[in-house]
Parts: structure tokens; C-alpha cells; sequence
């Protein structure tokens, strides 16, 4: 039988909303959905019967988490997940059930079948998490069906008509907060090393160029004189090959001994994100350490007046402010980037925002039990557009407004990024859902009689940096 659907198991009606949200915006993109909605007057479901959905069609099954879809009351619910549990353990699909958490519902109340699952928190915004779900099910090769779709289409747009959303069936752009890259580095240059084997990692590593050690060798795309300027006499580096990177990515070097397909990608994306976070510095922004990852902050006064002027989704001319000052709390706060590189088909880096806190506006402060409440505090009006807008002006700043980023490797191979957020175009749009008609004002301040707050440090961005360009 032959799998090419998502299955959707959730609490009704209560999350039906939601449902006919993600139904809609799924099959616009091209896959197949199923979920009980079409058992309401006026629509048809695909197949006889759920049970027959979960165990012949579905491919994988989404499992939206809410206060009502935990209830235990809620068998109908309980019965679906324990179907799909046992067709992710005869497929053999650990993944096979994704859990989407669509309110507060602590995630140690989630069922038993899901509680040890990877889920996409949809509760901070549901046009934020889209894009990663459509990633995962890209990932998982979730296939998307050939041919016309409007008949699956037009069912979900009923469901939707009926409670006064309208879906349009034409283009709708959607920002994310992926970089493409446009090209990658064309080889690899894998390096012998004479001197003492206990003492060449700490001497490479003084030198602050990335460098992967893979037995007696040294790879990297730095040129060999990068490394030997910096290097103590009794080191030198002798260039054994230069593999093209197509071939080092796909595992099947053949001239010298190479990591294998998986490893050597997570050698590729560690270098590649290194050399990132290296031109990060180069352009003056300052490093901060997260429990999570290195963080890199704008400084007062490395951009005139602290604003980086950019062009919106839209082609508007306007500014954010990348450092700014909060006289309530006596501190600046400090746009960061953290760095993701994804190699993919198609190869894209993930800048993901941090917010840290200095007061001087040049030195970040340490200590995690203060800067933990005052982000919070001060970042909780932050909200999509806000996030979006900043990553915005952050791809400005490094391409200069140019088209494109192009970051130098130490030697002659570069990594070009492109110089704007990619852009994904949905073939149906909900004309009022999660649109931005006006660009929203910087932060406010905290007031003064704010409740306590949790001291939970090294929040960033991630969740929320994601949406409809509008």
C-alpha cells in the first residue's frame, strides 16, 4: 500500500481551528492531509475509516498537543495515537508521529507514546514554526504529490469557509530566517603535519584558523601558510590533496584516506560555520558565550548612530536599531547572532538572534542569573515581525546592501551567501492570517511593577523568526 499521507490526530472541536489552518497551508505546498474534519456536513473523507488512514496511508502523523488533546477523557484522541505508536514500531520510523504543541501544555504532561519525541512548539505563533515543520517533513522525504491537488484543496478551503477565513488560491511569499548559500568552497585541502603528535592540536588550535584532525592528517580550507605563519618552527604542514568538495560530501574520496559521508558533512558544516563566526569578528562583532552556542554582539558605535538601514519584504527603505539603551534596567541591550550552517540539498546558514546586555555598550555582561531576568523582562514584546526585521538588518549590515555575502576561507576558495533572507512562495495565501501591514516600533520598556520572572538563561530567537513576509 502505498504511503503519501499526513495523517492529523487532534481534539474536537476544540482544536479545529488550528487544523484547518495547517490542513490548508500543507496541501497548498503540495502534500496530501488527512484529518476527521471532513466527517462534518458537506465533506467526505478520503478513506472508510480513520484506523484504515493510520495503517495503509499515512506516511506520518501529526500529533497536535493542546489542554484538550491530552485529556485522558479524550479517547478518541488516545485511541488514534496508540494506532499511530504502533506504526511507527512496525515501520520502523521513529519519527513517524510529530508532535505540534499549540498551547502552554507542559511537556512533561505529554502522553506516554510522544514524550520522549522531538516536538515544534506552534504556541508562540503558528506562521513562526511553518517553515521548520515543512523542513522536517522535507527532511523525512515526505513526498508531495504530482498533479492537481484542488479537490483536496477545495475540501480543506469548505472547512475553512465555514468559519469565515477565506483562503485565496494565489501566491503568498513567506520569509524565513535561512541565508542561502550560493556557493560553497569547490575543494578541500587535506594536510600531513610533522612534529609532535601530542602537541600539534594545541598548536593548530593556537592559530584561530579552522581545522578538522582526522589521523595524521590536518584538514581545512585554509592555504598552508595560514597555518605555518602562526606555527612554532618545529610544526610544518605538507598539502597531501586537494579533494573536490562534491566528492569529500559524498564520501567517495579516492585519492586519500577520508571520512565517511556522515562525518565528513559535520566536519564540512563545523568549518564552514567556524570561518562564519571568524568574518563575524572581522566585521566587530564581539564574541559572547552561551551555554548553547557562541554568540557574536553588535557594539555600541560600530554602526553610525546603532541602526543598519535595510530594505523590507516589500522594498521599503527603512532602519532597525541594533544596540540600544534601557535607563529602567541601566543597561544596553545588543542585537547577537548565533550561527547554524545546514548543508542540505540546498545548502542554507540559519543566523539565529540572541539579545545580551552590557553596561557600558562594549563589554557583555557574565553573569547569567542577572542577564536571564532582564531579558526575559525586556524581550517578552518581542514578537515575529520584531525578530524577522532584525535578521533582516543583520544580512544588510554583512552584505554591505549588496546581493550577496562573500565570506573569505584563508585562501583562495570563498563561501557566498546570498544577501537577503530566503524567501519561499506558498501557491495559496489567508489573506488576513499572520500578516504585518505596518512595520512595529522598536521594543518598550518594561514597566516598573512587571511580575517576577523566571531565571532560565540563554533564551534566543529561534522560536520566533519565522512568518509571512506581507
Amino acid at each position: 500500500m502505498h504511503r503519501d499521507t499526513i495523517f492529523i490526530t487532534h481534539a474536537t472541536p476544540d482544536d479545529n481551528e488550528f487544523v484547518r489552518w495547517l490542513g490548508a497551508r500543507l496541501t497548498g505546498h503540495g502534500y496530501r492531509v488527512w484529518a476527521d474534519l471532513f466527517d462534518l456536513k458537506g465533506g467526505t473523507p478520503f478513506w472508510s475509516s480513520i484506523e484504515e488512514a493510520l495503517r495503509h496511508h499515512a506516511i506520518k502523523v501529526i500529533y497536535v498537543v493542546s489542554r484538550a488533546s491530552i485529556d485522558p477523557r479524550r479517547t478518541g484522541v488516545r485511541n488514534e495515537l496508540s494506532v499511530a505508536d504502533t506504526m511507527r514500531k512496525t515501520l520502523d520510523d521513529p519519527s513517524f508521529i510529530i508532535p505540534v504543541r499549540i498551547d502552554d501544555t507542559p511537556f512533561g504532561d505529554f502522553p506516554i507514546q510522544v514524550h520522549t519525541l522531538n516536538g515544534i512548539d506552534f504556541n508562540q505563533g503558528w506562521g513562526a514554526k511553518l517553515i521548520e515543520l515543512l523542513d522536517t517533513l522535507d527532511a523525512a522525504r515526505v513526498p508531495r504529490v504530482p498533479g492537481d491537488l484542488t479537490a483536496e484543496f477545495e475540501k480543506w478551503r469548505t472547512t475553512i469557509t465555514r468559519t469565515a477565513t477565506t483562503v485565496e488560491e494565489k501566491p503568498e511569499p513567506i520569509l524565513t530566517n535561512l541565508v542561502p548559500v550560493r556557493s560553497l568552497p569547490a575543494a578541500i585541502a587535506f594536510y600531513e603535519y610533522k612534529g609532535d603528535k601530542a602537541k600539534i592540536g594545541p598548536a593548530l588550535k593556537e592559530t584561530g584558523v579552522p581545522h578538522q584532525m582526522f589521523h595524521r592528517l590536518v584538514l581545512s580550507f585554509a592555504h598552508a601558510s595560514r597555518f605555518q605563519e602562526s606555527l612554532p618552527p618545529s610544526f610544518s604542514l605538507t598539502l597531501r590533496a586537494v579533494v573536490p568538495l562534491a566528492e569529500f560530501l559524498d564520501g567517495s574520496t579516492r585519492d586519500v584516506t577520508a571520512p565517511r559521508k556522515d562525518e565528513a558533512r559535520k566536519m564540512t558544516s563545523y568549518l564552514l560555520r567556524r570561518h562564519i563566526e571568524r568574518y563575524l569578528e572581522a566585521r566587530g562583532l564581539k564574541l559572547f558565550e552561551t551555554s548553547s552556542a557562541p554568540s557574536f554582539f553588535f557594539p555600541s558605535g560600530l554602526v553610525p548612530n546603532d541602526k543598519v538601514f535595510y530594505s523590507d519584504a516589500t522594498g521599503r527603505r527603512t532602519y532597525k536599531n541594533v544596540v540600544g539603551r534601557s535607563e529602567k534596567m541601566k543597561v544596553h541591550w545588543h542585537l547577537a547572532m548565533k550561527v547554524n550552517v545546514v548543508l542540505g540539498p540546498p545548502a542554507v546558514v540559519r543566523f539565529r538572534p540572541y539579545v545580551c546586555f552590557s553596561e557600558d555598550g562594549q563589554t557583555a555582561i557574565q553573569d547569567p542569573k542577572r542577564t536571564s531576568g532582564i531579558r526575559r523582562r525586556f524581550c517578552k514584546n518581542w514578537w515575529n515581525a520584531q525578530w524577522r526585521q532584525l535578521q533582516q538588518a543583520f544580512c544588510a549590515f554583512l552584505a554591505d546592501e549588496a546581493d550577496e555575502i562573500t565570506i573569505p576561507l584563508d585562501g583562495a576558495e570563498s563561501l557566498v551567501l546570498n544577501g537577503r533572507l530566503l524567501e519561499l512562495v506558498a501557491t495559496r495565501t489567508m489573506p488576513n492570517d499572520l500578516k504585518v501591514a505596518d512595520e512595529p516600533a522598536d521594543p518598550e520598556e518594561p514597566d516598573d511593577e512587571d511580575s517576577d520572572f523566571d531565571e532560565q538563561d540563554d533564551t534566543d530567537a529561534e522560536d520566533f523568526d519565522t512568518e509571512a513576509s506581507g
